[in-house]
């Protein structure tokens, strides 16, 4: 048998039983040497310290197994030296020092005490992640075996009945506790919300005329970051029905004949004016004449470019005749709403750009919270697929209007994303603060579970034992929850691995004084 793990379950227990009924008399008389361990659990702000020993008898070696967790990572510690000193009332000092673990988690820095008496238990780590030092309480050293196996039997009736999960299973398990703390609390109210685009910070683009849509040589991609003044794409304006280039190119040339034609007839309306051969007037008309035959030269040349433009030509003096459509401001850009090549309309949407390094929470506080909401100024929120805690920021404007449809009120508060890792239009779940702050005792939010219609925690009372806890709460808060009867200040309770530990309640485990392991 294993005797790293002896008689640490009722089967281990019974399958010793029956072991011990066939055996002879000098194993049943080491059996009765054992004595049952002593548990002792310390913790500091660092390190857990789970302690399994031997009832310290004078002249008799006491065997120690200190289970030690880094409470940073809740993982077992595997190197380092522990030391153990017994300090005694009449000054003497009892030392024993591990230099090494004997397995993961476990080191054994056995001691043997040479006289009885009164004592306290110091323990010392030092490790390469870690270093600390424990007080481990008062202790006894007892004058013989005899007085060993009173006391201990005293110290497991007071016990009773506790749940058992060995350090093994929490240091392969996701698992980590807390201690219930008292801080400043406020009530909450919970709402629905969602974050929102600051005013202003937000472009909707549309297209200017009808016409086809063209891209640069890089596409504008959803999720692209995009500068003020970038150019997305352009439009090249819908030519009039019926209009083919042959037509067109006739048109412009005639219309560049008509202007050659009039800024000679001007030229010739100069010199007579010179001569005084003609009128003022006369030269005035062909002034105008000129004009006009310009203008209508320079459109059919136009004409001639948005035809080329819009079918792709690839001519270079295609650009003349496009709208550019870019970006006004700094941003994401949220949405490209048509293809290259694709015809629109008028107005219709083409991008959207958002500047996401800040937002607001829109939280819709219920009509029946009202009245507890006045004087609100702070919340904070959680959104879909991320369970981090997020503080929102400043109370930008409490809503004085019920929506006739939800019955609810908008409370708008401004929110830092500096990080992007809000996202515009997430829904989130609101806690909106109310009333003033009292002190109270609290737990993380996460420790409670829901165990039969009934909010329950898990308290670690010791290294590897656990009570199940029903409590009475008060009002949630940041990530913690108020606590108005069933745990003391201090009393740690299980934040992660609590199902596992519901799941051992259920079997019916209960940790035995068992033997060293």
């Amino acid at each position: 048998m294993n005797d790293d793990r002896r008689l640490r379950t009722p089967l281990s227990l019974a399958l010793a039983a029956v072991l011990l009924t066939g055996a002879c008399a000098k194993t049943s008389h080491e059996a009765h040497d054992e004595l049952p361990a002593v548990p002792l659990t310390v913790w500091t702000a660092k390190t857990e310290l789970f302690l399994e020993y031997e009832p310290l008898v004078a002249g008799r070696e006491s065997r120690m197994a200190a289970h030690l967790t880094a409470l940073e990572t809740f993982q077992p510690l595997t190197e380092g030296v522990v030391t153990l000193r017994l300090r005694m009332e009449s000054g003497e000092v009892v030392t024993g020092e591990a230099k090494e673990a004997a397995r993961a988690g476990i080191f054994r820095p056995n001691v043997t005490p040479a006289k009885s008496g009164k004592c306290r238990i110091e323990v010392e780590v030092r490790a390469s992640s870690l270093t600390d030092r424990l007080d481990g309480g008062a202790c006894e050293v007892f004058a013989d075996e005899a007085a060993a196996r009173a006391a201990a039997a005293e110290e497991e009736e007071a016990a009773g009945a506790r749940i058992a999960f060995l350090k093994e299973q929490q240091w392969k398990t996701d698992f980590a506790t807390a201690p219930a703390v008292e801080r400043d609390a406020q009530a909450t109210v919970e709402a629905s919300g969602s974050l929102v685009p600051v005013a202003g910070r937000e472009a909707r683009l549309s297209a200017p005329a009808s016409g086809r849509v063209a891209f640069g040589e890089t596409a504008p991609v959803p999720g692209a970051w995009v500068r003020k003044g970038q150019l997305l794409g352009w439009i090249s304006p819908r030519l009039p029905a019926g209009s083919d280039r042959p037509s067109l190119e006739a048109e412009m040339r005639a219309t560049e004949a008509e202007r050659v034609a009039a800024d000679s007839q001007l030229g010739r309306a100069e010199r007579l004016l010179a001569a005084e051969a003609i009128s003022k007037r006369a030269h005035e008309d062909a002034q105008a004449r000129a004009a006009v035959a310009r203008a209508r030269a320079s459109a059919a040349a136009a004409r001639v470019a948005q035809y080329d433009a819009s079918a792709g030509s690839g001519s270079s003096t295609g650009l003349s005749g496009r709208f550019e459509i870019r970006s006004p401001l700094d941003g994401t850009l949220v949405s490209v709403e048509a293809a290259p090549g694709e015809m629109v309309e008028e107005g219709q949407a083409l991008f959207r750009v958002v500047d996401a390094g800040r937002v607001w929470l829109e939280a819709r506080a219920n009509e029946a919270d009202l009245s507890r909401l006045e004087g609100a100024k702070s919340a904070w929120f959680t959104v879909e697929g991320d369970a981090a805690l997020h503080e929102a920021g400043r109370l930008l404007s409490f809503g004085r209007v019920v929506d006739p449809a939800t019955r609810t009120v908008p409370v708008l508060f401004a929110v830092s994303n500096a990080d992007g890792r809000l996202r515009v239009g997430q829904a989130a779940r609101v806690r909106l603060a109310t009333g003033p702050s009292v002190r109270a005792l609290t737990i993380p939010d996460s420790a409670v579970l829901d165990d039969g219609g009934k909010p329950v925690a898990f308290v670690h009372v010791s290294g590897e034992a656990f009570e199940r806890r029903v409590l009475s709460l008060g009002a949630p808060g940041k990530g913690w929850v108020q606590v108005l009867a069933g745990l003391a200040p201090g009393e740690r309770v299980v934040t992660k691995g609590a199902y596992e530990i519901k799941l051992a309640a259920a079997s019916g485990s209960i940790p035995t004084s068992g033997h060293v392991h």
